[in-house]
């Protein structure tokens, strides 16, 4: 052995020095990705601040929060700060009433975070991709992605998926899918607050009143005067348009 490492020196120097060598450079850019994570995570907390001043935004920090929003997804593309920043540039797109950019920056956060149904942020950020769908008219797509929300860990999130799923069907035309999809979200206990009783309320317009028997007078005779008023109209099947805001409780 001894003999064989002697006339092999050259070679296991050789080999040593390969390892320490490629050890370095791991640790290299191990060390210089860990830098541009938070480096991009410092610009992501500034542009978040920029975003509000006591609460209400004023155009010019919210155009420099979006200039460096913008710059983090193109500067620091591969960072979990960059999936964060397209989130926030989603929120800042609908908000503006440009829906298809919104889809497009949902998209790509939707992209860039784990593929982790189980993960709020994934789930979050999935329903911003169904509120965009719906805005720009996919509703076939939206549904789907309302369906997937519903396949998360985040049961308060239901809520709102089942009322995309339902403002979907109803705009399609399609009632008693909607009827349908409604029934079932109240039959769900984790459908609660503010969903649910929104939910209550789009059934009851969608459904119609049970036909009641004209009121008769004293001698027998239908009475027009007394008739029930006529079932509710309903704005969902009205061809308004649909709520496209996301709620508060989505946004990160």
């Amino acid at each position: 052995m001894i003999q064989w490492a002697t006339n092999h020196l050259k070679h296991i120097l050789y080999g040593v020095l390969g390892l320490v060598v490629v050890l370095g450079l791991v640790l290299g850019w191990s060390g210089w990705q860990k830098q541009r994570r938070q480096k991009a995570a410092l610009l992501l907390h500034q542009a978040l601040v920029l975003l509000k001043t006591d609460g209400t935004p004023s155009a010019t920090p919210v155009d420099k929060a979006v200039a460096q929003l913008q710059a983090i997804t193109r500067d620091y593309g591969s960072t979990p700060a960059a999936a964060l920043a397209y989130w926030h540039l989603g929120h800042r797109h609908f908000a503006d009433g440009d829906y298809s950019a919104a889809l497009t920056a949902y998209e790509q956060a939707q992209r860039l975070l784990p593929r982790d149904p189980q993960r709020l942020s994934t789930a979050l950020v999935t329903l911003n991709v169904g509120h965009a769908q719906e805005a720009v008219g996919a509703c076939d797509k939206a549904i789907a992605t309302y369906e997937a929300v519903q396949q998360s860990a985040a049961l308060w999130l239901y809520g709102e998926a089942y009322l995309g799923m339902g403002r979907c069907y109803a705009h399609s035309g399609a009632t008693d899918q909607a009827i349908a999809v409604y029934q079932r979200a109240l039959a769900e206990s984790h459908v609660t607050g503010a969903a649910r009783q929104t939910i209550s309320e789009r059934l009851a317009q969608l459904q119609p009143l049970e036909a009641v028997p004209a009121p008769m007078d004293k001698d027998g005779a239908a009475n027009p005067a007394a008739e029930p008023p006529a079932a509710l109209s309903t704005q969902e099947g009205s061809g308004a348009e649909p709520t496209t805001e996301p709620t508060s409780a989505v946004k990160p």
